[in-house]
């Protein structure tokens, strides 16, 4: 049975599966982390903001938040603004609190909207930015983002996943932009598939073998996107050729676009085209 939960501890929905050995709902009875530097933030613009929106961002400081990994940068080192000092600080409360983090730094990050290019190409351009035009199999990509990005989370989660309840959301709109935008040829060519197949298979296995008490989710896009039948099934065709979903605990909707949930439907494709 699928479960459908409004997390607002990460501003998303999370649809819980049976696929991983994880069976106990992760954020059941947890309290959330509060991330200092984004209350920081937003004290900021309190500062400067009046009426309702003042109040509004007043009420947010003590909102848990997923905290966004789309740099490398952004893993080691002491301090919230670290994947690794955000876990001690959280390792410190009593209890531990609860962390989600959306893991984002795929090679040719983005590759529709490029509205949020990533730091790790398969061919870079000259400028440093990513030549998404280029074929291949971003064998040099794929490289970096294992070995300086990947791995690296692995290290900091040996440390600390049995001392911090963990969620991690993998790679928000890579897998949903290969199973509707393959017509873009920055999204169609061979190095962004590969890059986007091989990177999320390995992020997934990787993690859920060195550190098994953290709950993985994939994400999914979101209703207005993967809802179209033929949308939702080659995206299914593309999880189940990863050979990873023994790994997951479940899907991620409403992570980098939204949708407003409404009411479950029976089936997927139940209000598709006005037909009920």
């Amino acid at each position: 049975t699928n479960i459908i939960e409004l997390n607002s501890a990460v501003g998303m929905s999370i649809v819980n599966t049976t696929l991983h050995a994880l069976s106990v709902n992760p954020f059941v009875g947890r309290s959330f982390y509060v991330n200092p530097v984004y209350s920081k933030e937003l004290g900021l613009s309190i500062s400067s903001a009046e009426g309702q929106t003042k109040a509004t961002l007043e009420e947010m400081q003590d909102v848990p938040s997923a905290y966004w990994l789309d740099k490398k940068a952004k893993i080691l080192g002491e301090g919230t603004g670290t994947m690794e000092g955000i876990l001690a600080d959280a390792a410190a409360k009593s209890p531990p609190q609860l962390v989600t983090f959306i893991v984002y730094d795929l090679p040719n990050r983005d590759c529709h909207a490029k509205a949020s290019n990533g730091e790790i190409c398969c061919t870079y351009n000259e400028d440093g930015t990513c030549d998404y035009d280029a074929a291949g199999d971003c064998t040099a990509g794929l490289a970096e983002y294992k070995s300086e990005y990947i791995d690296k989370i692995v290290s900091v989660l040996l440390k600390y996943a049995s001392l911090v309840p963990i969620v991690l959301v993998i790679e928000p709109d890579s897998l949903p932009n290969l199973s509707t935008n393959m017509a873009d040829p920055r999204c169609g060519n061979s190095a962004t598939q590969t890059a986007y197949k091989q990177g999320v298979a390995y992020a997934v296995e990787t993690i859920a073998t060195a550190a098994p008490e953290v709950a993985i989710y994939l994400d999914a896009g979101h209703g207005g996107w993967l809802g179209w039948k033929n949308n939702m099934q080659d995206y299914v065709a593309t999880i189940r050729s990863l050979g990873v979903t023994q790994h997951l605990r479940g899907f991620a909707t409403n992570v980098a676009g939204y949708q407003p949930l409404g009411t479950m439907c029976p089936t997927y494709d139940w209000c598709l085209n006005n037909a009920h």
